[in-house]
């Protein structure tokens, strides 16, 4: 950073990092404009951090709709950070791990969680104790049937997740400490930083903002491959609807559901016209 502003016309030494200050063209919920003193404190926390921001999810104009997030996630294949406001506390996530719907954590220990308010800013990185980086997991993957945390979580067990989204948003948890991330307060507690009390603290999204980092050649990839994600799954959903249909109607007509209709069809059997009624069925 230093050699940006003392030699702006020269290039980094390659015993240096380079320091690429992160941008935003995107309107923000959370970055008041592009001199945002948020921007230059994310550009310090990782190379990842700098460049063009790409802005996947937003409370402020998709609402809080779990769906939503993670239909913004899911597939994505480069690096996000995550940053929730809640009261006077700004705090989240940044992993450089692709999102996928999961039971189990994942990632690697390129994730870390910060606290940008109260002051100062701080960043807690992986400790190597864990590897319980970052986890999503719906209650439609399971139905429930798992007994785990449902929603987006960060550090801490299935259970309960160090930083945690519930899929309801109500909830959410923010702790101070886990065996997988470095110890800290992620909340504003009565004007102060907390420094005792119980681990884990519930707080209510005021804001919730997700963004594709990395650079722009990193950003668009990322996205070519969502997009692809995107088209297997419905591809896949379109595939199990049609065997799904054709199950249905195997069934009915076998006699596994009961239906007078097709008992009907076994009594005029080899009449005439009964033989266009399985086409008919078939074509619908």
């Amino acid at each position: 950073f230093l050699h940006v502003i003392f030699f702006p016309n020269k290039p980094t030494p390659p015993s240096r990092t380079s320091f690429e200050y992160p941008r935003i063209s995107q309107e923000s919920a959370i970055f008041k404009g592009g001199n945002s003193t948020f921007l230059f404190s994310f550009g310090c926390m990782s190379a990842a951090l700098g460049g063009e921001f790409y802005r996947l999810y937003t409370s402020a104009s998709d609402g809080l709709s779990f769906n939503r997030l993670q239909n913004a996630l899911l597939g994505y294949g480069g690096p996000t950070l995550l940053i929730i406001q809640s009261g006077n506390s700004t705090f989240g996530a940044f992993t450089a791990s692709p999102w996928k719907e999961s039971k189990d954590f994942y990632g690697n220990h390129d994730c870390f969680l910060f606290r940008l308010l109260p002051e100062p800013v701080a960043v807690y990185r992986p400790t190597g104790q864990t590897s319980n980086f970052m986890y999503c997991n719906s209650f439609a993957r399971s139905r429930g049937y798992d007994r785990q945390a449902h929603g987006i979580g960060f550090g801490g067990t299935v259970t309960q997740p160090r930083l945690f989204l519930a899929e309801s948003f109500d909830n959410c948890q923010a702790g101070r400490d886990d065996l997988t991330f470095e110890k800290g307060p992620l909340l504003y507690s009565s004007g102060t930083i907390p420094t005792s009390g119980g681990n884990s603290s519930s707080f209510v999204i005021d804001t919730l903002e997700v963004w594709g980092v990395g650079g722009d050649e990193v950003v668009q990839e990322s996205l070519q491959a969502r997009s692809r994600s995107r088209d297997i799954r419905s591809a896949a959903i379109q595939k199990a609807r049609k065997v799904d249909k054709a199950a249905f109607l195997d069934d009915f007509k076998n006699g596994v559901i009961e239906s007078k209709a097709f008992a009907h069809r076994q009594q005029i059997q080899g009449r005439d016209g009964v033989a266009c009624v399985d086409e008919e069925m078939m074509e619908k």
